[in-house]
């Protein structure tokens, strides 16, 4: 089944990079760095993710020759013959964040959800239904997620592309805020969080319907002393934070009240697609280099608010 799931899934599954990247002269990046998932909510091309990723976007800058905005968004899309995968490079047109959260009972979550959208520009997209059932969260449910825990660490290991495309790690629900209700404020899994896998989709292990997103991790406070010297710091653990698919769905329709997506002038994925077919021959990625000094003078320029 979760064989089935990572099929139906990964076709919505973004990594959201920039395509600049500071490093010594002469060298060469084996790839783009990710910074954060996403997952394609609706068929216009809209992607829910975290507020703390959607933030790195205002501190993503320009190309200093070009003024071509650095960030973007990739997906991978395996060929129906399972003999090719296609990896397009999405641009990012909008994104912003909910910034303020109210109830009208007491609430047990974090005091503002951790949920950001970015819209690109694509549109027909295929995209993750959100549950909203009663109970579609209970403790001991086995789960799964996709995403890019590490970024592009694990797929690089080898100091050159081993592999395209997210990971699917599977676990449980620990636990639910603040004890189990029809729709919890907040719930922990069993999945470690690690840089870039925040905004990674969670589903039922026997269905895409998406039951919330990983934002944050709880991490072991460490001591250690020597005769000379001390050191606090910490561990992750397996204990992993996320937000339920009924406040992400409060949130998208909030978002979609006071601005539907303005999707005029854009590709439809499957043009795209059509656009950069399979070639005849390998190809490599390419780079282009910029000095270090300029980069560092770059005047990075906030975002257009979705």
């Amino acid at each position: 089944m979760l064989t089935q799931l990572y099929e139906d899934v990964s076709r919505t599954i973004v990594a959201f990079i920039s395509k600049m990247l500071p490093l010594p002269a002469g060298q060469q990046p084996v790839f783009p760095e990710i910074f954060g998932t996403g997952f394609l909510i609706n068929d216009s091309g809209l992607v829910a993710t975290n507020r703390h990723v959607v933030e790195f976007f205002d501190q993503v800058g320009r190309h200093p020759q070009t003024g071509e905005f650095a960030g973007a968004a990739l997906i991978f899309l395996v060929e129906a013959d399972k003999h090719g995968c296609q990896m397009l490079n999405l641009g990012v047109k909008s994104w912003g964040a909910i910034n303020s959260f109210t109830s009208s009972t007491e609430w047990y979550g974090q005091p503002v959800p951790d949920i950001g959208f970015v819209q690109l520009e694509v549109r027909e997209t295929p995209f993750l239904e959100l549950a909203d059932e009663e109970f579609y969260l209970r403790p001991g449910m086995e789960i799964a997620t996709i995403g890019y825990p590490l970024g592009t660490v694990p797929l690089t290991l080898h100091g050159k592309i081993s592999q395209v495309g997210p990971f699917i790690r599977r676990g449980i629900v620990s636990s639910v805020y603040p004890f189990t209700t029809p729709r919890p404020h907040g719930f922990t899994i069993d999945i470690m969080q690690q840089g870039g896998s925040s905004g990674s989709p969670i589903f039922a292990a026997d269905s895409p319907k998406v039951v919330g997103m990983m934002w944050g991790g709880v991490n072991e406070p460490r001591f250690a002393q020597s005769e000379s010297a001390s050191l606090m710091y910490t561990l992750n653990t397996n204990i992993s934070l996320a937000e339920p698919a009924h406040i992400i769905r409060a949130a998208l329709e909030t978002v979609l009240a006071a601005q539907r997506p303005d999707t005029a002038g854009f590709s439809t994925l499957q043009q795209l697609r059509e656009a950069h077919p399979r070639p005849t021959e390998n190809t490599r990625l390419s780079w282009s280099s910029t000095p270090l000094d300029q980069i560092s003078r770059l005047n990075v320029q906030g975002s257009s608010k979705a």
